[in-house]
């Protein structure tokens, strides 16, 4: 009898094991973007994920709290999932949380080339004095004045950053931060594009782009302009600058930095990264008319 009664346990345990709900898997939308001269897709997304940060409850005094953060990336979050995107979100990490998320983000979704991947940062940033390096500010950083070797051991620095774009295998990336610090991840000045780019096979190659709010010498306002004005460049379209149904990195980084210092002392800065091999193609979004007709051609 004890051995029936022992049967009987370990049907009914193994029965509930498979009546367990499966975790679901997050679904993510692909992208075609079709040549306008012969149709051919010359940008193509199997998957999009965007990771989200925001630094907003601050530990040390000398890091002001930035209290609309939050609300901030709900808009973010809300633009990105209407794209497409599966988003993944953090806030308030420290310094060793910021490490980890970033590092799982890319072992997660980075590995694959025919992903697109959006990193988006808000909080404080700050620029050594030298002016060549920048730093995303976790919440536990400390004073870097005060205490210079424990907020590098916290903060993030622009050139870890790098590293992880220069590591991860999806053909387009999208950096940026909410916050202001020193560009010189960017190409000179001199390279900057005065045209929004067409829709040409260019497009398609591999590239690293990013876009922050502002300079090493501007500060972050209590409320973004950044962030919102991000969200209408998708939302209204109004980044759409050559009226072509869809946004490019490009095109999105010369509206910031046209609309933004309308409102407050700070200017984007944007650029590609400066390495020949990632910085040839561009970041695609497409508005919704446009994205409603060619989503469905990444799944043909």
């Amino acid at each position: 009898m004890r051995k029936w009664r022992q049967t009987l346990i370990a049907l009914a345990m193994g029965a509930s094991l498979i009546a367990l709900p499966i975790p679901a898997i997050p679904e993510t939308r692909g992208l075609v973007v079709p040549s306008p001269d012969t149709g051919e897709a010359i940008v193509e997304y199997k998957g999009s994920y965007a990771l989200l940060i925001g630094a907003s409850n601050y530990q040390d005094e000398a890091w002001p709290d930035l209290e609309t953060i939050p609300a901030e990336l709900d808009r973010v979050e809300a633009v990105l999932t209407q794209q497409g995107f599966v988003v993944e979100r953090h806030m308030d990490p420290t310094g060793e949380d910021l490490e980890e998320i970033f590092e799982d983000f890319l072992d997660q979704y980075g590995y694959d080339k025919a992903n697109r991947l959006i990193f988006f940062y808000s909080g404080h940033g700050w620029t050594s004095e030298n002016k060549k390096r920048g730093f995303i500010v976790p919440v536990d950083a400390p004073d870097p004045i005060k205490n210079k070797r424990e907020f590098r051991a916290k903060a993030m620095s622009m050139t870890r950053i790098l590293a992880g774009a220069r590591d991860t295998e999806a053909n387009h990336a999208l950096y940026l931060f909410d916050s202001c610090f020193s560009g010189t991840i960017f190409k000179t000045r001199g390279t900057a594009p005065t045209e929004p780019p067409h829709i040409t096979r260019a497009l398609g190659l591999p590239v690293r782009q990013f876009i922050t709010a502002g300079g090493a010498e501007d500060e972050v306002p209590a409320a973004s302009t950044f962030t919102p004005a991000f969200i209408d460049a998708l939302a209204l379209g109004l980044g759409d600058l050559n009226k072509d149904g869809y946004v490019s990195g490009t095109e999105l980084g010369m509206y910031l930095q046209e609309v933004v210092p309308r409102y407050v002392p700070q200017t984007p800065q944007f650029g590609k990264i400066d390495d020949y091999e990632l910085s040839r193609g561009d970041f695609i979004f497409a508005l919704p008319r446009r994205q409603d007709a060619e989503i469905g051609r990444a799944h043909v």
